[in-house]
């Protein structure tokens, strides 16, 4: 089999030139595109293109479009320059992965063709496994509820349904119906099929919308339990958004999710306006009390 990984980049040169150097060195990775999402730090480009290699390729997007959008931009270079492979794996810089998971996520896809993508459970920089490295369907009545820090608390057991449970993460082999997209593996022919990742989101809903895609396509998404990876607390998307910027981008995805994939109506799209100027609100109390804490 062959494989390939798509690294994208966004001013994040240190995570990811310390990911690179070690994933190259994987026997089972036969090519590794790093897709430079049009930095604005200086000279961050040219810094990334002295990790080229045999192996290693650097390309610059044309615009920074997001990260389904580097992803494909990454896949499509590849695909435009006769090079074919039957996995991909989508990963984001700022994680630790070993080889060995690696073969055994691509051994699971290649027992069953159904199955589609495969990940390692998700474990946080203290190795300690991440709540939700795997969830279920967002449904509009969830995502009412995870709207906003107090609806959250009101119906806590209600948003804790959407999530699955100490006891499913016990299997080895867990059918799941959405999966982190900070690290995943994908079949290349399923790819093409749902006619690659869908760009109308900047960030945030990637991995829900790639559930959808597949289940409409009856394919499986399986979580590798016995397997993990490290993932250092999304420090790429901490050093580009601030939580206000980060709401606004959640709340577009959220908007284009719902009303794509769920057909929400008129009404239900208005009460989601309403929780967003909501939960801006509770964010002029939460910040300062974070940096109180922090001190």
């Amino acid at each position: 089999m062959k494989v390939a990984a798509i690294i994208v980049n966004y001013n994040d040169i240190e995570d990811t030139e310390k990911y690179i150097k070690k994933i190259s060195k994987y026997e089972i990775i036969n090519k590794i595109v790093v897709v430079d999402n049009l930095s604005t730090n200086e000279g961050e480009f040219d810094k990334l293109k002295i990790l080229e290699s045999s192996k290693v390729k650097v390309v610059q997007s044309e615009k920074n479009g997001g990260y389904n959008y580097g992803n494909n931009f990454g896949i499509k270079y590849l695909e435009n320059n006769g090079e074919e492979f039957d996995y991909y794996i989508i990963s984001n810089p700022d994680i630790e992965v070993s080889e060995n998971a690696i073969k055994h996520c691509l051994e699971v896809l290649e027992t069953d063709s159904q199955n589609a993508v495969v990940a390692p459970r998700m474990f946080n920089k203290r190795n300690l496994p991440i709540r939700r490295s795997i969830w279920k369907k967002r449904t509009f009545k969830l995502d009412v509820i995870h709207s906003t820090r107090l609806l959250q608390l009101l119906f806590y057991k209600s948003f804790r349904n959407g999530e699955y449970s100490t006891k499913d993460y016990e299997k080895e082999l867990l059918e799941v119906e959405v999966i982190s997209g900070a690290f995943f593996i994908i079949r290349c022919s399923v790819l093409k099929e749902i006619n690659f990742f869908d760009e109308n989101v900047f960030l945030f809903y990637e991995e829900d919308i790639l559930a959808e895609q597949l289940k409409e396509k009856e394919y499986k998404t399986i979580s590798l339990n016995s397997e993990k990876f490290i993932h250092y607390e999304s420090q790429t998307i901490g050093k580009t958004f601030n939580y206000f910027k980060k709401m606004n981008e959640i709340f577009k995805s959220k908007l284009y999710y719902h009303k794509k994939y769920n057909k929400i109506n008129r009404f239900q799209i208005i009460l989601f306006y309403i929780l967003y100027i909501f939960r801006n609100i509770e964010l002029l109390i939460e910040i300062p009390i974070r940096k109180l804490l922090k001190k």
